[in-house]
């Protein structure tokens, strides 16, 4: 027996009677092998604590939900089966209508024969495709119709439908579907093969045909293709004639190949034998099954694959066919006793034998190949005879020969060899690897998770032993009885090691590869329960020692609330709550702890504590007196302000967003803006004093914080009843008031504390000015922050600019109760709005400044700002423009101006500011002029000053000499050196309303003192007290009156200039006299009569006048009027000096106190 096809022919029966699960049984054993693996080691399967299969109940309905997905994917294909053996009905019904006659005779055919089929057939889904379909072709004539009748097969349709209306008796019009219990049978007509019609009727008949094969079987069109050669032919047609023929069967089988995508099997069927002389007689003896048995040979698989040398195979076997023929002669001859059938028996292998070298040529023929075109994929060479007609032959003799186990076991036996379509196939050979390989890979990431769970838990294991060794070495020496340290750094290693005993655990989980091997969970229940202990033990005690500490230390209410609670949490005084000692533990440990360096060591604390309040606590006892001492300092705090606490010091309030004034200024805004109190830019307002905190936490949770309050009379020691007047709602609206307190008191103290950055120069005056100018505007970012952020009505607008929409309420009655939202910067956000009063004008030429939008109160400035950014850039940039810039009545100082009117109708904090940068920009104006009046000073005065004042009177009224009067003139006349310069250099600057003088206060701000505008002002009394209006020389007039004389003086006479006063104990007459003289007298003198023939004082020099009354004894009188004493050995004498203005030149402190300038 051919090992290869009983092979196949297994094969095809399990294909064909497998049922329904036919080719779904390898996926039914991988549904039961899965649920198989889910149900005894679904258990196993979880990651850390979660095990979703760990129950039986949970497991059944995972088995479940795979069992009905197999059973819909079942129904699925089932109904797809069905749908695709519908369509193929009613395709061929469908398509029939647009073809030709010919296609459409083979189609109305076939929809006969597979109707009939589909009412008899015991399976109702799959009918079609369960069994193999074979094409027969060859000449006409050539017996593929009478081989087929003849076969032994058995046709359930022959019967039902007619041998005539099913085979075509008379020979095959088209195609004949032979419908066997083991197969389709395709029989084409003689002419498809041959295709010799002149109007192409046979051409289009076979590719419609294969069309129809395509359509609807398209993975395996057809399983094989017997081609049958008529030995008839062989004998009796011309050598190219049956070439010709065999050329045309070649053509048919590349036809196959090209419209089928698929390399069919084909069988070589040599019918007709009977017609060999001798056949008959030959094989007469036989039996029924050696007449069924196969004659003729089939090529290995591989020869027929490469198809390479098949026709000198078939030699070789046709040869063995010969001596096998030979072998069985005599023996054929010997049972032969017709002398007349002998002869025949002995003629036929010289018969068979003729055929050899002409079948060997129709074979090479067949098998040609080249590079373009491939050789069929024959399978082998057949001798049959479906019956004999030779008129010698009787009934009896009629009768097939070596044709039934030909199709049973060799034809049908290879239905599954065919090629499937080679693209179609290539698709699914590469599923089917990804499939595998993803098998493969699914596989070994199994095994590799198990052995890598395993030694992963072996050394997760080694590493929990070491770790509890080293607990136990760091635990031995720590007190856990009587503790009186805090010292939290010494028990943490040992916390540190027993928490991580599990981390490798952790570490070494591969979930979902470990599966069950995991043995972390079974060392974490027993790990949770001894660091509970240790946590009980090492350091609940010294957090209660810590607590004890701080509220002996303490005294802030608020501190000592809190550590009050903590403490009679921890010791069981009152209810638990994780959060509470999570939180207050953070608290505890950043203050013992402070720093950066030592942030890790914080967090492990804050875990240990958390972990520690998550689990039971043992009893301890307190501390009494500590308790009752706390509770009298926090028995004075009420409960609003209770409630105010635990709202703005919640986990929740920690963590919003602080205000910071560098976000809200921006990189270019901190640069120019500082601290008063020097405090960093980067230290703003806690996020909960802003209307995100307000809405977000404040509102949400002021109810929750009264309630929290109310609930802390265990803390007070009221045995946690609360007064009877106090409800949550009072508590609430009392504690929103001392919200909005703090509110207010945050805001105006960091804004009053954030000012521009003072300009120490032009070109810091530049950038800043260059800062302010940009746009958008620093100011502006920073003004609306603040408007946003203190902005606490229920819904607030992300942009400024459209703060005009939202409605300007303040919180309800059902949010707040009876306490309403203060909006101290609502003026502010008025101020951000635009307005179209405050569009940009037109410019004085007359020409639009490019933006007539409307534009806020803030925005408005923007253009002053860059006009005065302008202008300091132009100074910055030349030296020889400071002067125009810096002009008392240049552009720069109008802009200013301009400012200063616009900030002082500004909102806090814009008015501020923008003062003090105006303020800034006329300071720095003012530092400018004063550098470059120093330097004309320099240039212009100060040298001739010196020289001609220094060490002269009357400046210096112990001086011997005088200041000429050309000089005096020279710099204190109206057209002096003093007044000049004060009038061309100085006058802008100097506030001459002050006394003294001094330089021009701010913006009508106080005048500033200068030493040198002092002198100046000084200089300017001189030349009032000198000059008479209109004169350019000094002029004063006096009057001197004579008062009284001393009784041992007969007379005296006062000589000033030439002038002479004479009084003698007479009529008292007084006489004015004019300084200085019109002549050039510069004497005065005093001379007492009698006495010494000298005058008893006397003075030389245009001065003299000044240097007499210096030596007489003055009295003031007024203003204008002073009495003068003149002594001389005993005698006296008095005279009133009147001078004609207030200013009195004699004694004016100006000449003695003026100095010349040296630095403004």
């Amino acid at each position: 027996m051919n090992p290869l096809g009983a092979f196949y022919t297994l094969r095809s029966y399990v294909s064909a009677y497998a049922g329904l699960l036919g080719q779904r049984f390898i996926s039914l054993i991988w549904v039961v092998a899965i649920c198989v693996v889910i149900w005894f080691y679904g258990s196993m399967a979880g990651y850390g604590a979660f095990k979703p299969l760990s129950s039986s109940t949970a497991r059944m309905i995972a088995i479940g939900v795979i069992v009905a997905g197999w059973l819909i994917y079942m129904l699925v294909t089932t109904m797809r089966a069905r749908k695709r053996d519908k369509a193929l009905v009613e395709g061929i019904a469908d398509d029939a209508a647009s073809q030709q006659a010919e296609v459409g005779e083979i189609h109305s055919r076939l929809k006969e024969a597979l109707l009939l089929l589909r009412r008899i057939s015991k399976k109702r889904f799959g009918y079609i495709y369960e069994l193999p379909w074979y094409v027969i072709f060859g000449a006409p004539g050539s017996g593929k119709t009478t081989a087929l009748t003849n076969s032994g097969l058995k046709f359930p349709l022959g019967d039902a439908m007619g041998s005539n209306s099913v085979q075509g008796a008379g020979g095959t019009r088209n195609c004949n579907w032979w419908f066997a219990d083991e197969a389709i049978l395709i029989d084409t007509a003689g002419r498809y093969t041959t295709q010799d019609d002149l109007n192409g009727a046979s051409k289009a008949g076979w590719e419609g045909f294969l069309g129809l094969l395509r359509k609807y079987r398209r993975s395996q069109p057809i399983n094989g293709a017997l081609v049958t050669l008529s030995i008839s032919d062989l004998l009796s047609r011309d050598h190219e004639a049956q070439l010709e023929e065999v050329r045309s069967i070649r053509k048919r089988l590349s036809e196959l190949d090209e419209f089928l995508h698929a390399r069919v099997p084909v069988y070589v069927v040599l019918t007709k034998a009977d017609l060999l002389t001798g056949f008959v007689e030959f094989f007469d003896g036989l039996a029924k099954t050696d007449r069924e048995q196969v004659w003729g040979t089939t090529f290995n698989l591989d020869e027929s694959y490469k198809g390479e040398n098949l026709p000198e195979r078939f030699m070789e076997e046709f040869a063995l066919l010969q001596q096998r023929v030979d072998a069985m002669l005599i023996e054929r001859l010997q049972q032969e006793p017709n002398i007349e059938v002998r002869g025949r028996i002995f003629r036929f292998p010289a018969e068979l034998a003729s055929l050899g070298e002409r079948l060997q040529e129709l074979l090479t023929e067949l098998c040609a190949s080249s590079s373009l075109i491939e050789s069929p994929l024959v399978r082998g060479v057949y001798f049959a005879s479906g019956t004999q007609s030779r008129a010698t032959d009787t009934p009896r003799t009629r009768r097939s020969y070596f044709l039934s186990r030909l199709f049973k076991e060799v034809i049908f036996g290879e239905a599954s060899l065919v090629a499937r379509d080679r693209r179609l196939s290539g698709r699914q050979a590469m599923i089917r690897r990804i499939a595998y390989g993803a098998a493969a890979v699914a596989l070994a990431i199994v095994f590799t998770g198990w052995t890598a769970t395993y030694f992963q838990n072996s050394r997760a294991i080694a590493a929990a032993e070491r770790r509890i060794d080293n607990y136990e070495k760091l635990a031995s020496g720590i007190q856990v009885r009587d503790v009186t340290d805090a010292d939290f750094l010494r028990v943490l290693p040992a916390l540190d090691n027993l928490r991580a005993v599990n981390s490798g655990f952790d570490e070494a989980r591969v979930w979902p590869t470990s599966f069950g091997l995991d043995q972390g969970d079974k060392i974490a229940s027993r790990q949770r329960g001894a660091y509970q202990r240790a946590l009980n033990a090492l350091l609940l005690p010294r957090m209660l020692v810590a607590l004890q500490n701080e509220l002996k230390q303490t005294s802030d209410v608020q501190k000592t609330f809190d550590a009050l609670k903590l403490y009679g949490m921890l010791g069981g005084l009152g209810p638990s709550d994780r959060d509470f000692v999570a939180q207050q533990s953070e608290d505890m440990f950043a203050a013992l702890y402070p720093g950066e360096g030592r942030s890790a060591t914080r967090k492990a604390l804050a875990a240990h504590a958390e972990a520690m309040a998550a689990g039971s606590l043992p009893a301890i006892e307190l501390d009494n007196a500590l308790i009752a001492k706390a509770r009298e300092t926090i028995h004075s705090q009420s409960l609003a302000a209770r409630a105010y606490d635990i709202l703005i010091h919640s986990r929740q309030a920690r963590q919003l967003d602080a205000w910071l004034p560098t976000d809200a200024l921006g990189p270019l805004g901190a640069q120019i803006f500082q601290r008063k109190s020097k405090t960093a830019l980067r230290e703003g307002i806690p996020g909960i004093f802003t209307g995100k905190g307000y809405r977000d936490v404040v509102l949400p949770m002021v109810a929750t914080a009264a309630s929290e309050a109310l609930k802390e009379q265990w803390v007070r020691g009221d045995g946690g009843a609360a007064p009877s007047t106090m409800t949550t709602d009072a508590i609430s609206q009392a504690t929103l008031q001392l919200y909005f307190d703090a509110f207010q008191q945050q805001w105006s103290s960091l804004l009053a504390d954030l000012q521009v950055r003072p300009s120490s120069n032009l070109a810091d005056a530049t950038e800043t000015a260059r800062i302010l100018a940009a746009n958008p505007s620093p100011v502006e970012m920073a003004l609306k922050s603040i408007a946003a952020a203190t902005d606490l009505r229920p819904h607030v607008s992300a942009e400024i600019a459209s703060l005009d929409d939202v409605p300007d309420v303040a919180l309800t009655a059902a949010t707040t109760g009876a306490v309403s939202a203060p909006d101290p910067y609502g003026p502010l956000r008025a101020a951000l709005e635009a307005n179209a009063v405050n569009a940009q004008p037109a410019s004085q030429d007359g020409n639009a400044n490019g933006n007539d939008k409307p534009r806020s109160q803030i925005q408005s400035l923007q253009p002053i700002l860059q006009n005065i950014y302008g202008q300091l850039s132009r100074a910055a940039n030349s030296t020889a423009e400071v002067a125009r810039v810096f002009d008392a009545g240049g552009q720069l100082a109008n802009a200013n101006q301009d400012l200063l009117q616009q900030a002082r109708g500004l909102p806090a904090p814009a008015d501020a500011w923008m003062v003090a940068v105006a303020a800034d920009i006329g300071s720095l104006a003012v530092k400018t002029a004063r550098a470059r009046i120093n330097d004309l000073w320099a240039a212009e005065g100060a040298d001739l000053c010196a020289r001609i004042v220094t060490g002269r009177y009357p400046f210096d009224r112990k001086s011997s000499q005088d200041i000429a009067m050309a000089d005096f003139i020279r710099l204190f006349g109206p057209q002096g050196l003093f007044q000049s310069f004060f009038k061309n250099r100085l006058d802008a600057f100097v506030d001459t309303s002050a006394q003294p003088w001094g330089w021009r206060g701010t913006f009508g701000g106080d005048s500033i003192p200068s030493q040198a505008i002092a002198q100046f002002e000084n200089a300017s009394k001189i030349e009032h007290a000198f000059f008479p209006a209109g004169s350019e020389k000094p002029s004063i007039s006096i009057n001197i009156k004579p008062v009284s004389l001393s009784d041992n003086a007969n007379s005296v006479m006062v000589d000033i200039v030439g002038e002479h006063v004479l009084y003698n104990h007479g009529q008292i007459v007084p006489k004015s006299i004019t300084w200085p003289p019109a002549g050039a007298v510069n004497q005065s003198n005093v001379r007492f009569f009698p006495g010494d023939l000298q005058p008893a004082i006397t003075q030389t020099g245009d001065w003299s006048p000044f240097r007499l009354f210096d030596a007489a004894k003055v009295t003031v009188q007024a203003p204008d009027l002073f009495r003068a004493r003149f002594e001389d050995k005993g005698q006296t004498a008095e005279f009133d000096v009147q001078f004609g203005s207030v200013l009195n030149p004699f004694r004016l402190q100006a000449l003695s106190d003026f100095s010349c300038p040296a630095q403004f």
